[in-house]
């Protein structure tokens, strides 16, 4: 299991688009360690809405919490590996990171 959040998250790239009949939106960050993942939004159309932590081709559960004071912040809690993600909407995601990675 990785650590449950990370308190500074630097934000490398901001990305959306269809990839496969799915929307996904995803920021790639860039970790303390510095190892670098995406935090990735995906649906395909209509309602599940699923959020993602993807690295390599490992997704996990994730969930953001957008905070304003005392300023701005997005804190990313990372939970367990998700064992099942369906083909199409995983096949989209790893898509669209590869396209956006070129």
């Amino acid at each position: 299991m990785l650590e449950s959040s990370f308190p500074t998250l630097i934000a490398k790239n901001n990305h959306q688009g269809t990839f496969d009949g799915h929307s996904v939106n995803g920021i790639r960050y860039e970790l303390p360690d510095g190892n670098c993942g995406w935090h990735i939004t995906a649906w395909p159309g209509r309602d599940p809405v699923n959020v993602y932590w993807v690295t390599g081709n490992k997704f996990f559960a994730a969930k953001s919490h957008l905070l304003t004071e005392p300023e701005s912040e997005i804190r990313l809690e990372i939970f367990d590996e998700i064992s099942f993600v369906p083909h199409n909407e995983r096949a989209a995601v790893l898509t669209a990171i590869t396209t956006w990675e070129a």
